[in-house]
């Protein structure tokens, strides 16, 4: 019987009767996170998103469209920052600029196979996490790059280099860490079998 019998996905107006939200500050100064508390809260059962004890299934259709089609405009901003990386701080190591643009390259390269995937009408399922796993990585190296070319501005300036950088930080959790997105690829893509 599966762990996962009897979920139920539900749509809920936050402004319903009885949900307190109180935001949390990230490390990169923004609201990005909340505590959601539900105090006798009441959802209509017209509310339900799918079938009564589906909603797991609702969840792992929704998952791969996070960790695929909704990064795309990220990976836009990265080859943006790259760019402005480069020109500010001509002087960077070529190995640390070229591995940047391998990994932005890699996730350029994958993502665009989804979109095409997606146009095309396909089931998207859970090779999406290598998606998610070369964003993160091409989002970490490309801040990593601006810290060495750019550290004044990533350190001490108000300007969007270090929020950037701190939200950076972030990439290899946010939207299921790194660790659970290769135990995915491992499991239900190369079918390694569970984990020991």
């Amino acid at each position: 019987e599966s762990a996962h019998r009897g979920i139920t996905a539900l749509f809920v107006d936050m402004d319903t009767p009885g949900i307190t939200v109180r935001p949390l500050e990230t490390m990169h100064g923004a609201p990005e996170f909340s505590e959601v508390f539900f105090d006798d809260v009441v959802v209509p059962v017209e509310r339900t998103l799918g079938g009564e004890g589906q909603g797991w299934v609702v969840a792992m259709d929704i998952l791969p469209h996070e960790r695929s089609t909704a990064l795309w405009h990220r990976a836009a901003l990265l080859w943006h920052r790259f760019d402005q990386v480069l020109a500010a701080a001509p002087d960077l190591s070529a190995d640390r600029v070229g591995d940047a643009f391998v990994d932005l390259y890699a996730f350029r390269s994958r993502s665009r196979k989804t979109q095409h995937r997606f146009a095309a009408g396909e089931t998207l399922g859970p090779e999406t996490s290598v998606d998610k796993i070369l964003l993160a990585t091409a989002e970490q190296t490309v801040y990593d790059l601006a810290a060495d070319g750019l550290a004044d501005e990533v350190l001490y300036s108000n300007s969007h280099w270090r929020p950037e950088f701190l939200y950076s930080r972030a990439a290899s959790i946010y939207g299921g860490s790194a660790e659970i997105q290769r135990n995915i690829v491992a499991r239900r893509v190369l079918d390694l079998g569970p984990e020991a």
